[in-house]
């Protein structure tokens, strides 16, 4: 490889017959600046939802016609695609072909699984469905390739275990073994010189099981392949812009912001995944989020380019449940360990914020139908606690113990009813709060006023 490299990740909501085009255009506009393009791609807009679906129906009872359902409906959808984007004659026979094998030979393998299972329950293993949901980021990368050199882009595709990409056995959330990765996908590529496709959010494990990324799993094969590859930039297109100093549904003045650092990223939440973030600091690699129809709507994220103060970004959560238990008899290990406990018993995945004093303890979360069971199970455990209906207000940028009193006091102020208020710490990139009131809307806009310019 002698050019220096872009890497581009397109989400789903890229992929439809309006934006591919544009797509094809970002690619052909880097090609032409001397840049080689690699496109990272999700799966097809709801795509994934339905293989997700099938696996629920799978997991509840296997009969052969539902997987023979599942597959036409998937391979349909897949050869409309590939018509709705006008991939031409000449190509679409192949792509045809291609697809009929692929979809064909996971058909295959399903029923044999199947009749080799010695379960009488479900077939479906954690790494059953891992399998199972990559096809949608699999045939994306098989119609994209297609659809770039019927346009004229010489392409290429590569899938994660053609690669490989090496990733542990922590299945729906598995983690890249970089240096082996990197190795790998160094040594694939070495000697090709036109535009790469890779599908995302996924790789293969030392075993040779196909394994998910989790949450935010295509821009974390987008910033490791950025890194991987000393790439010049990683761009995450959005069919929106770029990242903006608050929600517009709420902040009516929300503004693009032209850049952030890393660590502004890591603690707005939303931008770049966690694990995806990892990589590109590591090298220092330029990332944008821009928009696909308007690329001069772009924030650029890196390395921290001054320590000027004041925040960024203004973020709201609202219908959160915020739990409040007082017990003078316990120690705050143990009631850790409750709640804990009680929130992986009943699948309450998420806690926002934990706060804590000697002989309390608060806990956000976000909302769950299961909440109440988690309440009722607390309480029969500990001397008090409450359940109250909650918001969170935060900040991010650059503060100083100031801007942390200036923040609580607005909030009291404005009437907010605070149940927690924002504390400093040394390089404080994010200031919180929570809050319970019904104006929401109306207190973000004072805040956004108060503290962003």
């Amino acid at each position: 490889m002698s050019k220096p490299i872009i890497v581009n990740k397109f989400g789903g909501g890229i992929l439809t017959k309006e934006l591919i085009p544009i797509m094809k255009k970002r690619i052909m506009e880097q090609n032409k600046k001397g840049y080689q393009s690699i496109a990272v791609v999700s799966a097809m807009p709801k795509v994934t939802d339905e293989i997700l679906s099938f696996v629920e129906s799978l997991k509840e009872n296997y009969e052969e016609i539902i997987v023979e359902k599942f597959i036409n409906n998937l391979l349909l959808r897949h050869k409309q695609v590939a018509l709705d984007i006008h991939i031409s004659k000449e190509y679409i026979a192949n792509l045809n072909i291609e697809l009929d094998k692929i979809l064909g030979k996971l058909q295959l393998e399903l029923i044999n699984t199947h009749h080799n299972s010695k379960s009488k329950n479900s077939i479906v293993t954690n790494a059953l469905e891992d399998k199972l949901v990559s096809y949608g980021e699999k045939l994306s990368a098989i119609i994209m390739t297609y659809y770039f050199n019927s346009n004229g882009i010489e392409a290429v595709q590569f899938l994660a275990e053609e690669i490989p990409i090496i990733t542990d056995d922590h299945f729906k959330n598995a983690n890249i073994d970089y240096l082996l990765s990197e190795k790998n996908l160094n040594h694939k590529i070495k000697n090709i010189n036109c535009t790469i496709v890779i599908p995302g959010f996924t790789g293969i494990t030392k075993d040779g099981e196909v394994a998910t990324l989790g949450r935010g799993g295509t821009d974390t094969t987008a910033c490791f392949i950025g890194a991987a590859l000393k790439a010049e930039s990683v761009i995450l297109w959005k069919d929106v812009g770029g990242v903006l100093s608050a929600d517009p549904r709420i902040i009516k003045i929300a503004k693009t912001i032209p850049f952030i650092s890393y660590l502004e990223a890591e603690e707005a939440g939303k931008i770049i995944h966690d694990k995806a973030i990892q990589y590109v600091k590591m090298f220092k690699t330029d990332v944008e989020v821009s928009s696909i129809a308007n690329p001069k709507l772009s924030t650029k994220i890196g390395e921290i380019k001054n320590r000027g103060r004041g925040a960024k970004i203004l973020s709201v959560k609202k219908d959160l449940n915020l739990l409040l238990i007082t017990d003078e008899t316990l120690k705050l290990n143990d009631l850790l360990l409750i709640v804990s406990e009680s929130f992986k018993k009943h699948k309450v995945d998420e806690m926002i914020l934990v706060s804590n004093t000697r002989y309390n303890l608060q806990i956000v979360a976000e909302k769950s139908t299961e909440i109440d069971k988690v309440f009722n199970e607390i309480k029969s455990k500990v001397e008090k606690i409450e359940l109250i209906k909650v918001s969170m207000i935060f900040l991010v940028g650059n503060f100083i113990a100031k801007d942390i009193s200036n923040f609580n006091d607005l909030l009291v102020k404005l009437d907010t009813d605070l149940q927690i208020s924002a504390f400093y710490f040394e390089n404080c990139k994010r200031i919180e709060a929570v809050i319970r009131t019904e104006n929401i809307e109306k207190i973000a806009n004072s805040v956004y006023k108060k503290f962003i310019r």
